[in-house]
């Protein structure tokens, strides 16, 4: 553990440490990770328009961020949060402590009871006099925590990225974590396409019409875009982070500098644009660098994710949950089905129904292939709508009304 910024630390000690004493109490308690704040001044903008209504409607509210201590976050607490670092920290000692009294827990079960008892001593020590209706994670983050400092409260995990049939966080072989049914946790997503993927592929039964609620995504996420012109900008969301293994990375990046320099050529001569953005948690540190020299490529990873799609006119991605950024601007996404792990065909095709199969590089020069056929201005216009069309299945506005309705049922 490698603790970078002793004063958020210290800011969090200065807030919990006198729960032991002081009673506190709010109406919605937001909990997300640093890596969320992504918008400009580092905003998270996903918990936005939940705030603004919060402070619209004159309820008591409070925001708690997690942080990784590892180097490949550089994302900054919100000044307006609070940091759980101190939080952070007791719970990876007790783990440690639990794992030389006990054996290290090595089944979910296991793993969750480990949890429950390391967060009912927290709540001993600091949590007896703090009390919230509503919890709102990101990631679920602490979930098994909230639910044992207030077990009549609403917690609540809002969508973040993907959910599919195959994503632990969401649902697995039919299956919801243990942690999400155990604690009884209400899923707010993007859209109705979302919902009906929980519910009807749930075979315990476990997600349904009163715990999946559509509440939908920040309006200035969502935006279309007005005119398709084919301008050969081209935005490549690269998916190298450390949540893969050492060779799942080299391999990504041979595929992806051997795609790159086969094409090399074509891509030149017809004057196109490659920009390279990295994963948000991406770091040479621990995840093995990529480097494209060609005069047509380069790489920016400052300049947000939605600004760059305002520059071109195509995606390119293995499975990236960016090819939705991309339809809903009315960009439609290439797809490299060439590394087993990070395949579209089980999410994008087979259960997103993506609109066009005919977009996935299975070869190396199927790249030139689909580039030569959006020569063809009906041909790209069209994917164009209709990728956006296929977008408004899964992703609307935020809906205010919605998600005020959910929160004075249980207020």
């Amino acid at each position: 553990m490698v603790i970078k910024d002793w004063k958020s630390v210290f800011k969090s000690m200065w807030y919990f440490l006198p729960l032991i004493f002081i009673k506190r109490e709010y109406d919605v308690v937001f909990v997300c990770s640093s890596s969320f704040n992504r918008g400009k001044n580092g905003e998270n903008v996903l918990f936005k328009p939940m705030i603004e209504y919060c402070k619209s409607n004159e309820l008591n509210y409070i925001i708690f961020e997690e942080t990784y201590f590892k180097s490949f976050i550089d994302y900054k607490i919100n000044q307006n949060s609070i940091p759980l670092d101190f939080i952070t920290i007791l719970q990876i000692a007790l783990r440690k402590i639990c794992n030389l009294i006990y054996k290290k827990p090595t089944s979910i079960d296991e793993i969750y009871f480990q949890d429950v008892k390391i967060s009912k001593i927290l709540k001993t020590l600091f949590f007896n006099r703090f009390r919230s209706k509503f919890y709102i994670t990101l990631i679920w983050n602490n979930v098994t925590l909230w639910r044992c400092i207030n077990p009549s409260s609403c917690v609540v995990d809002y969508q973040h990225a993907y959910i599919y049939d195959g994503e632990d966080e969401y649902m697995n072989n039919g299956r919801p974590p243990k942690v999400k049914s155990a604690n009884d946790v209400v899923a707010l997503v993007h859209g109705e396409r979302y919902k009906r993927i929980l519910i009807d592929n749930d075979k315990s039964g476990f997600y349904s019409e009163n715990n999946v609620i559509p509440v939908g995504l920040n309006k200035n996420i969502n935006t279309k875009k007005r005119t398709h012109l084919n301008n050969k900008k081209i935005l490549f969301t690269l998916q190298i982070t450390p949540d893969f293994s050492k060779e799942v990375n080299e391999d990504y990046v041979k595929i992806v500098k051997s795609l790159i320099d086969r094409n090399a050529n074509f891509l030149s001569s017809n004057n196109y644009k490659i920009i390279f953005k990295h994963h948000p948690r991406f770091t040479e540190d621990d995840c093995k660098g990529i480097s494209i020299n060609h005069e047509f490529a380069e790489f920016d990873n400052t300049t947000p994710i939605s600004d760059l799609l305002d520059e071109v006119c195509l995606h390119m991605t293995f499975h990236s949950s960016s090819a939705f950024d991309a339809a809903l601007n009315g960009i439609p996404t290439i797809f490299i089905d060439m590394l087993e792990p990070l395949s579209p065909n089980e999410m994008f095709l087979k259960q997103y129904k993506y609109p066009y199969e005919d977009l996935v590089i299975r070869d190396i020069y199927d790249l030139e292939k689909i580039l030569v056929n959006y020569d063809d201005k009906d041909i790209f216009r069209n994917h164009c709508e209709n990728v956006y069309e296929w977008s408004e299945e899964f992703y609307h506005d935020f809906d205010e009304q919605v998600f005020g309705k959910f929160l004075n049922e249980k207020i």
